[in-house]
């Protein structure tokens, strides 16, 4: 029998956990991302809902999506009832973006908000305006 939690986590290599038509697509936008930016430090697509990783990628095990996908799915679904209550005046939510001293981390919300793409870049390796970017062209 085979326990996800028994796995080590595969680094530096798309895993994609469900093999349904959310996870080909999920391994699609990472593949990508990986092709843009070589250099970025991790990438997942996550269920809102569930927080399950659909597809993920890390360079380093320090960089785990499961310890980060569950608290940006929680953030991401109070976003989304603040603006179904429209708490924040403004269209709907595009991208999350979270700017660390030595790190982005940009959220992307995919599928009628149902799912995210997280990306994680060094800011010595790229820059907002370039992250953006080539997440916008890797999910669309």
């Amino acid at each position: 029998m085979n326990f996800p939690f028994f796995n080590r986590l595969q680094v530096r290599k798309i895993t994609v956990a469900v093999p349904d038509e959310a996870g080909r697509q999920a391994s699609t936008i990472l593949e990508g991302l990986l092709r843009e930016l070589p250099e970025l430090l991790m990438s997942c697509v996550v269920d809102v809902q569930s927080g399950k990783i659909i597809a993920s990628y890390t360079t380093h095990n320090s960089y785990n999506p499961n310890h980060v996908s569950l608290r940006y799915a929680r953030a991401l679904r109070s976003m989304q009832e603040a603006l179904a209550r429209r708490a924040w005046p403004g269209g709907p939510l595009t991208d999350v973006s979270v700017l660390l001293d030595e790190q982005l981390h940009l959220l992307y919300p995919l599928a009628n908000g149902q799912r995210y793409c997280l990306l994680v870049v060094s800011t010595t390796d790229a820059n907002l305006g370039l992250a953006k970017d080539i997440m916008r062209r890797c999910v669309e």
